[in-house]
């Protein structure tokens, strides 16, 4: 089996203990059947450990999925802390099963984590959730396009997939792969890329809905738009201050609205709410007031990611969105909808930087790194915020 991933992947390694976040803390951690019974045969004190901090799930327990709620997956999950830390994560944030008992100890969403999957066409699809320091870090390291590359395993694909679906993977692919290359041409600014982006995407749907009647529809993708193809939507066609400034409030209204991972996410957005919205320590809180503030803020973020030359910053951030989220359409033909979160996502980590810019007075590559790493666990890691997403972008 081929694994595709970007170049990155494959020198990443976890740095344990000398990590500042922790993957195993923040969110249920569930045990899959052969770990489980693994863990039932561990004798001595470790094994009474194991047994008392493993939980059942009972009926009342339910997970999200694109479908809507239903029954969790896994039967087992271990008993977190009141702090939501995993019981067997020590205080120099090692794991006790790993130190114990070796990596083979660990259960799949462990082993796992942060890695994010997707098999189509015959390739496992892998991408590290920047929601990882280390995998943030890797991200943003070099102004050098992102590359995506393969590598052939010994592992058999697991399961067949047939012709027609083989058909839709080929075009999904191809047309993911043409994304990303409008992405990070570099003769356009960024915001231009963008909407170019999103014009191809318009016109892979096209061809998508029209399988259904027309076969044929997905021999070849659409080309890639011309400059003098591209026509603004009425939401982006205004540039002045106060459209600019409506199009946050939009995207404030949805995100605040998402079920919060973290108090990470909660201080961010608040910050957001009083910096750009709300009142602001008894100055001038009306709209126009806000406005102003937003995108003169906005232009002294960019200012600066120019003179420092690290624009290509916001490149990676699309098209590690572009490469994690278009290729899903797979199971139900959306593409343009996963393109427009592709585009959320860009526009409000632009906006979050912005926030981080008025609050520190200045705008280093980590707190670029820390704001990838908290919207990737928002949205990355909540199959609910997930699927709220995908609705608003179908139908808003």
């Amino acid at each position: 089996m081929i694994i595709r991933a970007f170049e990155y992947f494959f020198d990443f390694k976890c740095i344990a203990d000398r990590c500042e976040d922790t993957c195993c803390a923040g969110w249920e951690i569930d045990i899959d059947d052969e770990s489980y019974e693994a863990y039932m045969q561990v004798p001595g004190e470790l094994g009474e450990k194991l047994r008392k901090n493993i939980k059942t799930y009972d009926a009342s327990d339910l997970e999200f999925s694109d479908g809507g709620y239903e029954e969790i997956y896994e039967q087992h999950g271990f008993v977190l802390g009141d702090d939501l830390r995993c019981p067997f994560l020590q205080k120099n944030n090692l794991c006790e099963l790993y130190g114990c008992l070796g990596e083979q100890a660990l259960c799949e969403v462990c082993t796992n984590t942060p890695r994010n999957f997707l098999e189509y066409g015959g390739v496992r699809e892998v991408s590290l959730s920047a929601s990882c320091p280390e995998s943030a870090r890797l991200l943003y390291e070099s102004d050098r396009p992102l590359v995506v590359a393969e590598r052939q395993t010994d592992e058999a694909f697991p399961f067949e997939e047939s012709e027609e679906e083989l058909r839709i993977a080929g075009f999904v692919k191809e047309a993911r792969d043409r994304a990303i290359e409008i992405l990070q041409n570099r003769e356009y600014d960024i915001g231009t890329r963008i909407e170019l982006f999103m014009l191809f995407s318009e016109r892979v749907q096209e061809k998508l809905n029209r399988t259904e009647i027309d076969p044929d529809a997905l021999d070849g993708v659409p080309d890639v738009p011309e400059m003098d193809e591209l026509k603004r939507s009425d939401v982006d066609n205004s540039a002045e201050e106060n459209g600019i400034y409506r199009n946050f409030l939009i995207r404030m209204n949805i995100y605040s609205g998402l079920a919060s991972i973290g108090e990470a996410w909660k201080n961010t957005v608040e910050n957001m709410y009083e910096l750009f919205v709300g009142e602001d320590d008894g100055q001038d809180s009306s709209e126009n007031a806000m406005s102003e503030k937003y995108v003169s803020s906005l232009a002294g973020l960019d200012n600066l990611m120019r003179n420092e030359k690290r624009e290509y910053e916001y490149e990676h951030l699309a098209v590690y969105y572009a490469f994690l989220l278009l290729a899903r359409c797979v199971d139900d033909m959306d593409f343009l909808g996963r393109a427009k979160l592709v585009k959320m996502s860009y526009l409000f980590g632009h906006d979050m930087d912005a926030a981080a810019y008025v609050s520190n007075g200045a705008f280093l590559k980590k707190d670029r790194e820390k704001n990838a790493r908290i919207y990737a666990r928002e949205v990355e890691h909540s199959e609910e915020n997930l699927y709220n997403l995908h609705e608003e972008m179908l139908f808003s």
